[in-house]
């Protein structure tokens, strides 16, 4: 049994920057921040001249870290809204694992069976 001092799954509002388009709301930026102020100060940089921007607030956030050790994958923390964009995004970090059960593992940490 895995001992997780790092849950990957945080039930706090995270928020979200978001455009309005013709297609509908689209992300300004692919980052979840952990409070509604980073987020507004964030959007003020990214946002162009005329952009009708919105911030969504979620009320669970995906931590892309080891729940063993708390090592995040990247020097940018990052969070995600949704379990499927979190594992879309370890795909692409070497020796990082993510499992059905919302438990991610560093190279360090990973259970020795494989897929």
């Amino acid at each position: 049994m895995t001992e997780i001092n790092y849950p990957a799954v945080v039930h706090a509002p995270h928020f979200k920057i978001q455009k309005s388009t013709n297609r509908g709301l689209e992300p300004l930026s692919e980052r979840l921040y952990s409070s509604r102020e980073d987020a507004a100060t964030w959007a003020s940089v990214l946002r162009e001249p005329g952009d009708l921007v919105l911030i969504g607030e979620y009320s669970v956030a995906y931590y892309a870290r080891c729940v063993v050790c708390g090592e995040f994958s990247d020097d940018e923390r990052m969070r995600f809204a949704d379990w499927t964009e979190l594992g879309q995004y370890l795909t692409r970090e070497p020796g990082w694992r993510w499992t059905c059960e919302q438990l991610v593992f560093c190279p360090n940490h990973r259970p020795d069976e494989e897929d």
